[in-house]
């Protein structure tokens, strides 16, 4: 389903040329600056100083990440956002400063910036590998456990980097209530109409869903509805299996759990009721966050191999009857090893290049897409088929 937006324009669309032919040949038009040349290397100096290098002889986007001390959930995360193509390209083409919220209280827009210029950087198929204190330090800033040298997960990463890059780049500036999406009257498109009202930026509109939750009391059988975006979904794994599918997970997610505490607004008691979610409306840039780790007694880690496809169909995990229901996969964040101790990779498919690759921090090398599934899959980043941006 085609949608027309603002961010349309920056980012390769169907009759822009052949995005795999321009690696055969050095000719190209300087100021055409889609995915067949994402960045002018005259113009892809580091942003302050912050970004420094190692040249190489490399393709388009085919760059490591330094270790920064512990950073490979860092550099995990950044690999795969850096090959989700609309927004590596909205960065690429300095979209983004147009953009920009240098108003907001809390970053003054400065992640924005240090992450568009590591973004323009990794694209500039001059380095083989680049460091970004720059980014680190302006995310530490503002979320202290980021700081020193310590290893911290990687989906608690993703989530706080891109609610700093929305927030950043929030093209209205009125504070969102949460009680406009949380009232079980509103429709679910009242509800999604609201949060778009207050939210309008490149990240709401590529990985933002909406999904229906309902909570229904185990004494009186009340249903209470309220309708609530997300930016990922994070699937919970059986709790005794080696190996599984992810359609499973899925369904194991909205299979629905029961919750203790609740409130209930018609009998007036509290105790236990039943929580379901029902994927109501899904993004362009669907994240899957597999949860491996819980806690019991102390942090463990579930080794369940899951099975996911390299092309999802979400038909049968929603009602919807139109909008992004086909997907494709394009990166994985792996984690290796225990919580405490483990490692962080990524696997991303070069979109130039139609090839996958390993980037192990500052390493980079090509491997097939039948070793794209391991039991080390931990975030999943698929996109939409059907979005033509």
């Amino acid at each position: 389903m085609h949608r027309s937006h603002p961010y349309d324009d920056t980012v390769h669309k169907k009759g822009d040329p052949d995005l795999n032919k321009q690696h055969e040949t050095s000719h190209h038009d300087p100021t055409t600056k889609h995915l067949e040349n994402p960045v002018d290397s005259e113009d892809s100096a580091t942003h302050d100083g912050n970004v420094s290098s190692e040249l190489g002889n490399i393709v388009y986007g085919i760059t490591g990440l330094e270790n920064l001390g512990n950073s490979c959930y860092m550099s995990s995360i950044i690999q795969c956002i850096n090959n989700t193509i609309p927004l590596s390209m909205y960065f690429c083409n300095e979209v983004h400063l147009e953009h920009v919220n240098h108003d907001n209280a809390s970053t003054r827009g400065v992640v924005a910036e240090e992450f568009g210029a590591v973004v323009r950087t990794l694209w500039s198929g001059q380095y083989r590998s680049i460091s970004y204190p720059g980014l680190k330090k302006v995310v530490a800033q503002h979320m202290k456990q980021f700081q020193g040298c310590i290893q911290q997960d990687s989906h608690e990463f993703h989530i706080i980097l891109m609610d700093l890059l929305h927030e950043d780049l929030k093209r209205n500036i009125r504070k969102f209530s949460e009680r406009e999406t949380g009232d079980e009257n509103l429709s679910a498109d009242q509800a999604w109409g609201n949060f778009q009202m207050y939210n309008e930026s490149i990240i709401k509109f590529l990985f933002y869903g909406q999904q229906k939750s309902t909570v229904r009391c185990c004494k009186c059988g009340k249903e209470s509805v309220t309708y609530e975006v997300f930016s990922d979904l994070s699937l919970p794994l059986p709790n005794s299996s080696e190996e599984c599918s992810l359609a499973e997970c899925i369904n194991l997610y909205l299979r629905g759990e029961e919750i203790s505490g609740w409130n209930c607004s018609s009998c007036k008691e509290e105790g236990h009721a039943i929580k379901k979610f029902d994927i109501w409306r899904l993004p362009p840039i669907l994240v899957i966050h597999l949860k491996r780790f819980y806690y019991e007694d102390r942090w463990r880690k579930r080794l369940t191999y899951v099975d996911f496809p390299l092309d999802l169909d979400m038909h049968q995990s929603t009602e919807l009857e139109e909008g992004f229901v086909n997907y494709k996969l394009y990166a994985v964040s792996n984690h290796y090893g225990s919580m405490e101790g483990g490692h962080y990779t990524a696997f991303c498919k070069n979109e130039l290049y139609e090839k996958w690759y390993e980037f192990d921090d500052d390493n980079v090398s090509e491997i097939s897409s039948d070793d794209v599934s391991s039991k080390s899959a931990y975030i999943l980043f698929y996109t939409s088929v059907e979005c033509k941006i």
